[in-house]
């Protein structure tokens, strides 16, 4: 009676000179693949470079809008209700340079009527919060005046579609400067 030993053969540990040995095996593999795909690898630089040079993708971590994944165009003009990509530059809780989307509500010279913690916007009322999701206290946008305000040049009034939006209601976030601005977000689920 014979038995079958279903037992893998032991593997040999990894040693530097094994390490190095299975290298130069690979080096010769590697260049032969680079000679015969050596135009398509060019062309996926070539395609990524100009992907870069003109878009991003972002996630969107939070509630603020209902979408989750972004394509921004870079330095594309955004309309008054349309998506806009920009730079934080305020501190914890994010870190700096961190992307945020939110919707343009209102951009130079465009109206901004504040009453108490609350805003209008082109007949949109954003109910102003005393504790944000995150349990911290806050406190309305200082930059805006009780009652109407004009959006100054440079300035954009950003919010997102959750009440809990953290947005330019508020002293945290502020109106937006256009050297923020990364481009226009166009949402892709």
């Amino acid at each position: 009676m014979s038995t079958l030993n279903n037992s893998k053969p032991a593997r040999e540990p990894l040693t530097v000179d094994l390490f190095i040995a299975r290298s130069k095996a690979f080096g010769p593999i590697l260049l032969n693949h680079i000679k015969i795909h050596a135009i398509t690898w060019a062309l996926l630089i070539a395609l990524y470079g100009v992907i870069h040079a003109n878009y991003r993708l972002a996630i969107n971590q939070t509630p603020s809008l209902p979408y989750k994944l972004f394509l921004i165009s870079l330095d594309e003009k955004v309309e008054t209700g349309g998506l806009i990509a920009f730079r934080w530059h305020n501190g914890a809780p994010y870190p700096d340079g961190y992307t945020f989307t939110k919707r343009l509500l209102a951009g130079p010279g465009d109206i901004v009527t504040r009453n108490g913690r609350d805003f209008t916007v082109g007949g949109r009322t954003l109910i102003g919060k005393e504790v944000g999701l995150s349990l911290r206290k806050l406190f309305p946008n200082d930059e805006l005046h009780e009652g109407k305000n004009t959006v100054q040049l440079g300035k954009y009034f950003v919010a997102g579609d959750h009440e809990y939006s953290l947005d330019s209601r508020y002293n945290l976030l502020g109106l937006v400067d256009k050297k923020d601005v990364i481009g226009r977000a166009y949402p892709i689920f």
